[in-house]
């Protein structure tokens, strides 16, 4: 996109936010930071916390006249998402996806605008993966991923930002939102979606968000039961006989 483009530009940032009291602020912030004429809005659901979350966000709510916070009983990750779709500004054209423990670099939404062009439907950025807590402590940049194959995403043999990533809003529509039987591989399942139906990804390696690493982060607690569970829920919910796996009854 142009910097005329970018001015024109109206982005939602939508957040999920369970028992993440002592850090959701973080993630507020750093949207709060991002330098860009590009008019920037932030859209939080409270996933059914049953810390202080949800009093933290609506005293931030308060004060930040572009902040929504949302509050439903406790759904899970996509229903939580799905529901900050319904609550966006009718203007914003490009959604990021983040949870209420990570943020983004101040130039991420701006970066990713500028990535995207009249070909591309979603913007890659970079990722940090830091220790929490001392953010920085350990901290470890992922090597970068371009246009992955069906089968590469599906075999998750690349590293990806599946879910701090920028989308058009259609592409979100079009796809139906998030599935939310697959759990926290919500993101997952939209990024098989979306390379199955043909769209075509932008890469921003100047934009960054940073993902807390930590004993009990939801990727690195997984078993391979737990992988394969999450890709038989997405062979039936696309009913693709070509997907890897074994055949319908």
């Amino acid at each position: 996109m142009t910097e005329d483009e970018i001015a024109d530009a109206t982005v939602a940032v939508i957040t999920t936010c369970f028992n993440q009291a002592d850090i959701v602020g973080d993630t507020i912030q750093s949207v709060l930071d991002q330098k860009t004429p590009a008019r920037v809005h932030h859209v939080i659901c409270d996933d059914g916390s049953t810390d202080d979350s949800l009093n933290i966000l609506r005293e931030h709510e308060a004060r930040l006249p572009k902040l929504r916070v949302l509050s439903v009983t406790n759904r899970g990750m996509a229903a939580a998402f799905n529901a900050c779709m319904m609550a966006l500004p009718p203007k914003a054209d490009y959604i990021v996806l983040i949870g209420g423990d990570d943020w983004l670099s101040d130039n991420f939404v701006h970066e990713c605008l500028k990535a995207l062009t009249p070909d591309t439907d979603m913007v890659v950025p970079a990722m940090r993966r830091v220790h929490y807590p001392g953010h920085q402590e350990f901290a470890r940049e992922m090597p970068p991923g371009r246009n992955p194959t069906f089968q590469q995403v599906w075999e998750w043999k690349t590293t990806w930002a599946w879910g701090v990533s920028m989308y058009r809003r259609s592409v979100v529509v079009e796809a139906g939102g998030w599935h939310p039987l697959v759990g926290g591989d919500c993101d997952w399942d939209m990024w098989i979606d979306l390379v199955r139906r043909g769209h075509k990804f932008a890469y921003a390696p100047k934009a960054c968000f940073f993902y807390r690493y930590v004993a009990s982060s939801m990727n690195r607690s997984k078993t391979k039961k737990d992988w394969d569970d999450a890709r038989a829920e997405m062979r039936r919910h696309f009913r693709q006989s070509t997907m890897p796996g074994p055949e319908f009854s």
